[in-house]
């Protein structure tokens, strides 16, 4: 395994550059935080992913972490405290292989009755919070996961076999951390030793951001509802300070809530779909959640546009019909979607929530 040295670039007394060597941390002070860390901020080792699970057992052990990226789907890591062998290599395979011979089902109750610990989101029902937070993909968490090994270094075979198999169409990658420290400050430092090819990834995922933006602009194009979409798009992008997820035939808009346990997540505000069975219009969905902490805008909404939403679980749909309809009426969503970001804002601070 080869060292890793870090220089910080400085100017001397003549105003000369000088490179000024980092120490090191040692792997033992290493090893204490490295977990503990990546729960905290999941991001770290890849961004918008959430963790759904930690330590939960397998017939053949406990699978580290468990998680779901970006695109919806399951991801396993591997994770090492010290250097990263071909036997880590083995179990995730082994740990994966478990997996993807659950049904959807069985799955989905593995992951809801384990969750909860270590400081993981606690998650009553696993395929509702899946479909909620990612709108319209169906089961798309079932199949064979990713694989990610992590740890502080890894040796020749290790890499090795895993680059092997990252090119033999088994998605699976590796990623070794090291820690610096300089005066008072602790510096991480992320390498991707292997990474599963982009063809690979696509190939096998059912969901991906990019693939889900496809089809929507398809079917916009179909219904003849594109410049009605995205100019709706546009507009809560702009006014919610929310992430925006494509679905195949919408985009929802999620704000950041902390669990129990003060892990990261997030939860579905407003949702915008098409249908091809209704070329030219907009369905909009405000959650149960949003409704919740901004009941009186609402209220001041219907009475002063005569909108009237259908009420379905406790949420809001309205279909709008054309782009001059949208038009009219985005100008009365100002105070509706002000009010949302101030409950949101409202219900954080009382939770101790500190993202708001």
């Amino acid at each position: 395994m080869e060292e890793i040295k870090l220089w910080v670039l400085e100017n001397d007394s003549t105003n000369k550059l000088n490179a000024v060597p980092v120490g090191s941390l040692t792997q033992m002070e290493t090893e204490s935080q490295l977990e503990e860390l990546l729960v905290k901020s999941p991001d770290i080792l890849m961004p918008n992913l959430r963790l759904v699970g930690r330590q939960n057992p397998t017939i053949s052990g406990f699978l580290d972490l468990l998680g779901i990226d970006e695109d919806g789907n399951l991801v396993l890591f591997e994770l090492k405290r010290g250097t990263l062998t071909r036997e880590a290599v083995a179990q995730s395979i082994d740990y994966a292989s478990w997996l993807a011979e659950m049904t959807k089902e069985t799955l989905a109750q593995h992951i809801s009755e384990r969750s909860g610990a270590g400081g993981i989101e606690k998650i009553a029902d696993f395929d509702n919070w899946y479909q909620e937070t990612y709108p319209n993909n169906p089961g798309g968490y079932v199949g064979s996961p990713r694989i990610v090994l992590v740890g502080l270094g890894a040796d020749e075979r290790t890499e090795r076999m895993t680059n092997y198999l990252a090119q033999s169409n088994l998605n699976i990658s590796l990623i070794t951390f090291y820690c610096f420290k300089r005066d008072n400050n602790v510096l991480l430092a992320k390498h991707v030793n292997v990474k599963a090819p982009e063809t690979e990834v696509s190939a096998q995922v059912k969901y991906t951001k990019t693939t889900n933006l496809e089809a929507l602009m398809e079917l916009a194009a179909k219904c003849g509802s594109r410049p009605l979409l995205e100019s709706a798009a546009s507009f809560l992008r702009d006014t919610l300070p929310a992430y925006e997820w494509p679905s195949k035939s919408g985009f929802s808009y999620s704000l950041m809530h902390r669990t129990e346990q003060g892990a990261p997540t997030y939860r579905a505000y407003v949702s915008i779909y098409l249908n091809d069975h209704k070329p030219g219009q907009l369905q909009i969905v405000f959650w149960q959640r949003a409704v919740e902490v901004a009941p009186q805008a609402f209220t001041d909404l219907k009475a002063q546009t005569g909108v009237k939403f259908l009420e379905k679980n406790g949420n809001l749909e309205l279909w709008i019909k054309s782009i001059n309809e949208w038009e009219n009426f985005k100008t009365s969503l100002h105070p509706v979607l002000a009010s949302i970001v101030e409950g949101w804002k409202a219900k954080s601070k009382e939770q101790n929530d500190p993202v708001a």
